[in-house]
């Protein structure tokens, strides 16, 4: 191999392998991105496929390169498996592997017993579409999308066509794929050595702008996170519901508000200590995390906490309340003695009008007042009534 040629046999393979290396450190720096690692196997195998075509690794029989056949083939299935990953779902495994198998056993016909290039090239190209167009239906009907994931799609969903198109020109007569120099000196296999790279890396490029909008939406949750709970704080929880309340009512949802307030929590601090203070803060938090069913969960103040609802009723919000109140009754927290009590006071408000996000946790606020002033370890709601009055007032500019 003269040193042009082994130039241009080595720069695709190191730059799938730099893609893989670029991948994988990101996933030792956020470890929670686990299709990181395996997007980083797959340009692994994708920059090896590489190495075993232009090196001419593992060619039997006659000319036909297997290895790099098969590392084509796991590269697509990685990277598409990494999509279900990142929006940690499940991949269809058991769907890739039938696609893989079904199309495997043909290839060896044609490879061994009947041999075949058109056959073998069709048996190919229908395995990866096959496994691309599995993914793709699964990314798009996936919803409320984001940037990223439309990225993701528009990624697997140009492997899905260059799957397809390769194939339609060779049955067309446009590309062919016998030649008087060969296989190898064809129209099929000229634009294979130049389009194939172009393509890996556009995708790979789609690839990379994707995991940067997610990184930049990861730290930008960090922002909106409280550091000691891993709740919302009240940036986020306010960002993030005037989105679903407008969402909401515009789905004719009927969303709810549940604030919530430790009782006595000055006096756990004045006579435990602030380190037991914030124990009772986290346990308050996983309670109402694990058991309050909510869409968003915030700790809105030091012992405040809102959580917001849609499409639930009343007797529903009351029940969760209860499931709240009884579920945080069986805490032990460590600092306080075991017949201590960790209560809650809770307000409750379920809209019926078109109120903001502010409007709601007002409302919701004061039910809490009163379920305070009227004796603390309770849940109080909003009445009815109270709900259309303010409705009407709030239509009018005015706050209740």
């Amino acid at each position: 191999m003269v040193h042009g040629q082994l130039f241009f046999a080595l720069i695709n393979p190191i730059i799938a392998l730099l893609f893989s290396l670029g991948f994988g450190l990101i996933w030792l720096r956020w470890r929670s991105y686990k299709h990181l690692a395996v997007l980083s196997l797959a340009f692994l195998c994708l920059g090896l496929g590489f190495i075993f075509y232009d090196f001419k690794i593992l060619v039997w029989p006659a000319e036909i390169n297997v290895g790099a056949n098969v590392l084509y083939v796991a590269t697509i299935t990685l990277a598409c498996a990494s999509t279900f990953l990142r929006k940690n779902l499940p991949p269809p495994v058991v769907i890739y592997l039938a696609i893989i198998a079904s199309g495997a056993l043909p290839f060896i016909w044609y490879l061994l017993v009947e041999p075949s290039t058109l056959a073998r090239i069709l048996i190919t190209s229908a395995i990866f579409a096959g496994v691309t167009s599995v993914t793709f239906v699964g990314l798009v009907r996936q919803p409320e999308r984001t940037l990223a994931d439309n990225l993701f799609a528009a990624a697997v969903g140009l492997a899905f066509f260059v799957a397809v198109f390769r194939p339609t020109l060779v049955l067309t007569g446009v590309l062919h794929i016998e030649s008087s120099g060969g296989f190898t000196a064809s129209d099929y296999w000229t634009s294979i050595r130049a389009f194939t790279p172009l393509m890996s890396f556009i995708v790979a490029a789609l690839f990379s702008v994707a995991i940067g909008l997610d990184v930049v939406s990861h730290l930008k949750g960090q922002a909106d996170r409280d550091y000691l709970t891993g709740l919302l704080n009240r940036r986020g929880f306010e960002t993030a519901g005037d989105e679903a309340v407008a969402r909401d009512f515009a789905n004719s949802r009927q969303p709810a508000m549940l604030v919530a307030d430790i009782d006595d929590f000055k006096k756990v601090n004045d006579t435990f200590g602030h380190k037991v203070g914030d124990a009772v803060i986290v346990a308050v938090a996983r309670t109402l995390a694990r058991h309050g069913d909510a869409v968003l969960a915030a700790r809105t103040g030091g012992e405040e906490f809102a959580l917001y609802y849609n499409d639930i009723d009343r007797a529903e919000l009351q029940g969760i309340a209860r499931k709240i109140r009884s579920a945080l009754a069986q805490v032990s927290i460590a600092g306080l003695p075991s017949n201590y009590p960790v209560t809650l006071s809770v307000g409750l408000h379920l809209s019926y009008s078109q109120e903001s996000l502010a409007d709601m946790m007002t409302l919701a606020d004061q039910a809490l007042y009163r379920a305070k002033s009227g004796g603390k370890d309770q849940a109080v709601m909003t009445p009815v009534r109270l709900h259309l009055a303010s409705g009407s007032r709030l239509q009018n500019g005015d706050r209740p």
